[in-house]
């Protein structure tokens, strides 16, 4: 028993002393959540009869855009534009973008934005 016990001392002794050894002689934290979701800016644009241009600020880390209408999925995009043809004259359409790196992790979004198409 008391064998363990010391091997078990020196591994954690062995493990402050390289945490000291690198500078890291403070408090360590590991984090197993994912990343914060920074903020994207949201564009809706009028560009036919029955069509909105959605844009969006890009993001470095971004492997892929969800855009969501009415909080379903509209389309799966590696643009930072898309033209929603598919919008009907007097109805109010929302649209968010999220953004997510090659992992499949969310880091970036947009507000929701709303839009009404009047004739």
């Amino acid at each position: 028993m008391t064998r363990r016990w010391l091997a078990r001392g020196a591994v954690a002794l062995l493990i402050a002393a390289g945490l000291a050894g690198c500078g890291g002689g403070g408090e360590v934290y590991v984090s197993g959540g994912p990343p914060p979701v920074d903020p994207l800016n949201l564009a809706l644009t009028r560009v036919g009869p029955q069509s909105i241009q959605v844009d969006w600020s890009d993001h470095p880390g971004v492997a892929s855009f969800d855009v969501l209408r009415d909080g379903y999925a509209l389309a799966t995009v590696n643009t930072t534009t898309l033209i929603d043809s598919s919008v009907y004259v007097n109805q109010t359409y929302c649209y968010q973008v999220k953004g997510y790196d090659p992992r499949g992790y969310l880091i970036a979004a947009t507000d929701t934005g709303c839009v009404t198409v009047v004739q």
